[in-house]
């Protein structure tokens, strides 16, 4: 192995390339040229420190090829159902913004297609009463001996072509009907499923944002009254956690900060709360917890008991506001 490899780092550094391949048998060449026999095996061009930096797939043979082809075919096809798919689902959000439209606009079609089906019977209905009417006109003038009028006779025929494609309308309208029953169908079952799901989306996004809230110690202001008063209640919060030895009123108070002393034992917490727009036209107040620069310190303030603290804020503030 030692020779081996020694001979390979020798070879690596007199070649300008260096190619590895295996062959179908599973044994390993190294060489700066590969054999004519070899050239359709996979093989890596390697640099002079020995790092792959090209590769050659193996060749395939006509089956793979069109075993290619044809993947590659399917999956432009997909693609193309895919795409009429979301054009499809796109135009039913713009075009009804609540279930209950498309269910209207389903029953509006649906009483158009029966109103013509209706018409296109009771023209059928006349069509056949007239025929009747005619047969027995012909059938008078053939037991009275009498040869049928020409013109009676042309006129059962048209009459009777007639009745035909009034069958055939009936039968266009009723399989016209079926269609937009399975299409509404389909429809109502998938805007159910994009907005369930939109729905779905929207709900975990909210309880997301809620998680997140709790964790850091946020509260989403809804306006500016509103925040306001959860100023004022911010304020008492942080008197009432603030732990600091020296004095529980806060070291700053502005309109936008309002911040404890500084702790001045390893158990002191001070809290800091502020006002925040991160550009999303919504104010924020954002709980701070600071322990002292020390190794308990640090432990306090990565503790349950902080944790706790600022997932008290936010229930703090809300049922403040809603008393």
């Amino acid at each position: 192995m030692a020779c081996f490899l020694g001979l390979f780092a020798g070879q690596m550094a007199h070649a300008n390339k260096m190619y590895k391949w295996v062959d179908e048998k599973g044994n390993t060449y190294f060489s700066d040229q590969v054999p004519p026999e070899h050239s359709q095996l996979r093989r890596e061009k390697l640099s002079k420190q020995g790092r792959v930096i090209e590769v050659t797939e193996k060749a395939k043979n006509r089956s793979e090829e069109a075993l290619d082809r044809l993947l590659k075919a399917l999956k432009e096809a997909q693609e193309k159902v895919i795409a009429q798919q979301m054009f499809h689902d796109k135009a039913l959000r713009i075009t009804y913004n609540k279930l209950e439209d498309l269910q209207n606009t389903y029953n509006a079609k649906l009483q158009e297609l029966e109103t013509e089906q209706k018409l296109s019977i009771s023209n059928l209905k006349r069509l056949d009463n007239q025929l009747e009417t005619l047969h027995r006109t012909a059938a008078t003038h053939e037991r009275n001996g009498e040869k049928v009028p020409q013109q009676l006779l042309d006129e059962i025929k048209a009459t009777e072509k007639e009745s035909q494609l009034a069958y055939v309308k009936i039968s266009q309208h009723i399989e016209k009907k079926n269609k937009v029953v399975e299409e509404f169908n389909a429809d109502i079952t998938r805007y159910k499923q994009l907005t369930q799901s939109a729905e779905q989306n929207r709900l975990q996004k909210q309880k997301d944002e809620i998680k997140a809230a709790n964790q850091l110690g946020v509260y989403v202001c809804n306006d500016d009254r509103e925040c306001e008063k959860a100023w004022k209640i911010a304020g008492e919060f942080i008197s009432k956690h603030s732990t600091s030895s020296n004095s529980t009123e806060p070291e700053i108070e502005s309109g936008k900060l309002i911040m404890g002393r500084t702790p001045d034992t390893d158990n002191d917490l001070s809290l800091a709360i502020s006002k925040v727009d991160l550009g999303d036209r919504k104010q924020k107040l954002f709980l701070d917890i600071r322990c002292r620069d020390s190794s308990i310190g640090v432990e306090l303030c990565a503790s349950q008991k902080v944790q706790d603290i600022r997932v008290a804020f936010r229930n703090y503030l809300e049922s403040s506001l809603s008393d």
